[in-house]
């Protein structure tokens, strides 16, 4: 396009009290208007852009530049800068360059603003970090907050249990260097850190402080780090099966991955186990102790029954508990898995072994299912043709859960056995829209031959599948390597019907896809 108005034409003063969200929208109003061939908006691009590409390869991008360059701005991101210093209080500015690590642009909103000098020690940050949190391992971050008045021993505002500076992951020489900026080890970092001589001192001084509660609501054995402090904390009446505020788990549970001799340890003084400390732990004769004192061993999925959260009230007691404890293996394992899936994924072959000697037919292929081995899974339906439909409703969510994990060969492997996929996992959802969420084309083409329910909000969030997958587009797990085009094309031939209100998405592919869609009127 050639220009034919100069662009001062279309030039004027940033309003008096600029709103970016409103300027995204001005772009995103240009861009239609562009795409319809409006005659005002194709002649602002000719003059404003430098470089005005045809309507029809016009993106967000483009129409975000122009609409800078409207305002003297050579960028969208200057002009985004700009509003942001303009409408973003100091205090708000300041947790931004905290979080950034930009040093001189902290210093200098410290140094100019009272009110930011006050929120030095405010928790503005993740799980109510404050911002000596916040700065992470930016040493010269922390030491200009501390310059300004920080308390480096100024634990998170966290319900569960607030955290201290040190009960981060931090090398030896720079806990050294985090002491000498004046942060006090407490029983917990220390029982983290392995600094037994200052364990021992703080617990002589204090014997309570060994039912000391830190970060999450654990204790000092849940932070243990040595068997030399594990076996410290136990002699001085440390409770070895003490359950952590957030998530519900014992020390064991939370160091079998960690500090397995620890764990061991813990469990040769009579800690309690499970069949996945048995598996992490690599431990043959627990795990045959497990499968004897827990029939369900083998049924058990970590995020799933006992191994869920109870967060209403917090219990802190293993009665209030009501049988739930072990969330943490989410984190310390994965989430939705099983034993057999563990001593799978952690490569412990004589485990597996172990474990298939003692499963049913169901929980055989369920575990062949979950890594996808059609061989294996084949081979159990070859032998019991009923397995597929004796399953139960929670055995069946398999299909979903590991739709949620974009497991594309574990999804269409059970699709060909017959799981129902209309099945629902995490967030009640079917396998087809955590397909649509992952952009997993070739997962969603095969679910969608299953007439999965379209045009129908979720009973989460309120999306359809198709909103599921513009917005996994630009904010979810797979938005860097899903096929979200062919995703919403998949979508819109099984009848999805999009709002036009969608465009511009702010992903060009699959802007692509919408506008030919509305072309074409299908």
């Amino acid at each position: 396009m050639a220009s034919e108005e100069h662009p001062s034409v279309f030039v004027e003063p940033l309003p008096a009290k600029p709103n970016l969200e409103m300027q995204q929208k001005r772009a995103k109003d240009l861009l239609r208007d562009a795409w319809a061939r409006d005659a005002d908006a194709l002649a602002r691009i000719r003059a404003l852009h430098p470089k005005p590409p045809e309507p029809d390869a016009l993106k967000l991008a483009d129409a975000q530049l122009v609409i800078a360059r409207s305002y003297g701005f050579e960028s969208w991101a200057d002009l985004k800068r700009k509003i942001e210093s303009l409408t973003r209080s100091p205090k708000q500015s300041f947790f931004t360059a905290v979080r950034q690590g930009d040093v001189a642009r902290a210093r200098e909103l410290l140094s100019e603003h009272a009110e930011v000098r006050d929120a030095v020690n405010e928790p503005a940050g993740d799980f109510g970090g404050r911002p000596v949190h916040m700065a992470r391992k930016n040493l010269a971050m922390i030491d200009l907050l501390l310059e300004f008045g920080a308390d480096i021993n100024l634990k998170s505002e966290w319900g569960a249990g607030g955290f201290g500076i040190l009960e981060s992951q931090w090398t030896p020489e720079e806990v050294d260097g985090l002491v000498a900026r004046g942060a006090v080890i407490d029983v917990c970092a220390a029982a983290h850190h392995g600094r037994f001589n200052r364990l021992a001192e703080l617990i002589e001084r204090d014997p309570s402080l060994v039912h000391a509660r830190g970060g999450d609501g654990k204790t000092p054995l849940h932070w243990a780090s040595t068997v030399e402090i594990a076996q410290f904390l136990i002699d001085r009446g440390a409770d070895i099966d003490a359950i952590d505020v957030d998530h519900q788990s014992t020390p064991a549970q939370y160091l079998v991955r960690e500090a397995p001799d620890v764990a061991r340890l813990l469990l040769a003084r009579g800690a309690w186990f499970d069949i996945f400390i048995a598996v992490g732990l690599r431990d043959r004769a627990l795990v045959d102790r497990s499968l004897r004192d827990d029939p369900e061993a083998l049924d058990h999925r970590t995020w799933h029954g006992k191994y869920t959260t109870v967060h209403k009230e917090r219990p802190s007691t293993r009665a209030e508990l009501g049988g739930h404890r072990g969330d943490v293996y989410r984190w310390v394992f994965d989430h939705n898995v099983t034993a057999l899936d563990v001593a799978a994924a952690l490569g412990y072959p004589e485990i597996v072994d172990q474990l298939l000697r003692h499963a049913t037919p169901a929980q055989r292929l369920l575990a062949a299912c979950a890594r996808g081995d059609r061989a294996a899974a084949e081979s159990v339906v070859a032998g019991h043709p009923d397995v597929v439909t004796g399953l139960s409703t929670s055995q069946m969510r398999l299909i979903a859960d590991r739709a949620h994990a974009n497991a594309t060969s574990a999804v269409i492997l059970m699709l060909d056995l017959g799981f129902d996929p209309l099945a629902r996992g995490v967030d009640d959802w079917e396998p087809a829209r955590w397909a649509a969420f992952h952009g997993n084309a070739v997962m969603l083409e095969r679910l969608l031959r299953h007439n999965p329910p379209v045009n129908v909000p979720d009973p989460s969030y309120g999306g359809t599948p198709l909103g599921q997958c513009v917005y996994g587009s630009l904010h979810g797990w797979s938005c860097r390597t899903g096929d979200f085009a062919r995703s919403v094309e998949l979508l819109l031939a099984a009848g999805e019907r999009p709002d036009p209100s969608y465009l511009p998405t702010g992903r060009d592919d699959v802007d692509a896809v919408l506008r030919k869609h509305f072309k074409h009127g299908t």
